[in-house]
């Protein structure tokens, strides 16, 4: 599971070239678990699709204030599409689109949104190289990076004009790949390490009976969770259980008896700098384990 899995994203859609690749950023973003809605600028439309964007995204997308197709004339909240989402991504962020957000100019719903939004927001400028080299550029980057906003470099490569260097907009993975990382480093247990126990122990009479307990294991997989979700590299030592938990983070050992367990634990307790014992270890094991079926 990503950590961007149950989160909100607006994706903001500006027009430029590299908008067809937004088609492949809302897949990777619904692959990784999140939710998506789109805003676009108008002349975006030009390069990709809203209906493409709907599809993939499985919601609506909203380009101006009103649906200018429904004669209700239904009004686009660009306040609420900025309440609504955990992080605003701009990509592509042309130099035109990144000039106004610098200098506060609001004359799309795009913008709008972004003046509204109380979330982190990302930018992937995406332009010919002379023009992200251009000084009124490089002063919207700096603007945009002191108001708080987060640049994901453009990569350097072949452009649309043939020229080759520095502003292509990074690859929809690298985009993603890069908004993971920089909401992991600023968790508070980014970079920490931390050993579980979870579950019951069985320790067997014979090949048939056992000696448990009724634990069901949640508790330490909840535990698991939260920690994971705060950055944490997780180890999760699991007796027999029937909770299943997937998440990039967490490392399940399954473990069957106490001594099992204790061994396992063991293992792994030097390199962790947390462990939690949330197992129900059993309380008595047999002094000897019958080989077969006792009658």
């Amino acid at each position: 599971m990503s950590i961007l899995s149950g989160k909100n994203i607006l994706l903001g859609v500006s027009a430029g070239i590299a908008a067809y690749k937004t088609a492949t950023l809302v897949r990777q973003f619904i692959k990784a678990g999140a939710n998506v809605q789109v805003v676009m600028t108008p002349a975006s439309k030009d390069f990709v699709t809203p209906l493409t964007l709907s599809t993939l995204s499985k919601n609506p997308v909203y380009s101006t204030f009103t649906d200018e197709e429904d004669e209700n004339a239904t009004w686009n909240n660009h306040v609420e599409l900025g309440l609504w989402a955990d992080y605003f991504v701009i990509a592509p962020a042309t130099a035109n689109t990144l000039s106004k957000m610098a200098n506060g100019t609001c004359d799309n719903l795009l913008l709008a949104t972004y003046l509204s939004a109380k979330c982190k927001v990302y930018f992937a400028p995406a332009m010919d190289l002379d023009m992200y080299k251009y000084p009124s550029t490089l002063r919207s980057f700096k603007l945009l990076k002191d108001y708080g906003n987060v640049m994901i470099p453009a990569a350097s490569g072949e452009l649309a004009s043939g020229l080759v260097g520095q502003g292509r907009m990074a690859e929809p993975e690298d985009i993603v790949s890069f908004i993971e990382k920089d909401i992991l480093n600023g968790l508070p247990l980014y970079g920490k390490k931390v050993m579980i126990t979870a579950g019951p122990t069985y320790e067997a009479i014979d090949p048939v009976r056992f000696i448990g307990n009724h634990s069901s294991g949640k508790m330490g997989f909840e535990i698991a969770k939260a920690a994971a979700n705060l950055g944490a590299e997780v180890i999760l030592i699991s007796g027999p259980t029937h909770q299943t938990i997937s998440h990039n983070l967490i490392t399940v050992v399954p473990v069957v008896s106490a001594q099992d367990m204790y061994e396992a634990a063991h293992n792994y307790f030097k390199s962790v700098d947390i462990a939690i014992a949330a197992a129900a270890v059993a309380d008595y094991k047999p002094k000897e384990i019958a080989t077969q079926k006792i009658k």
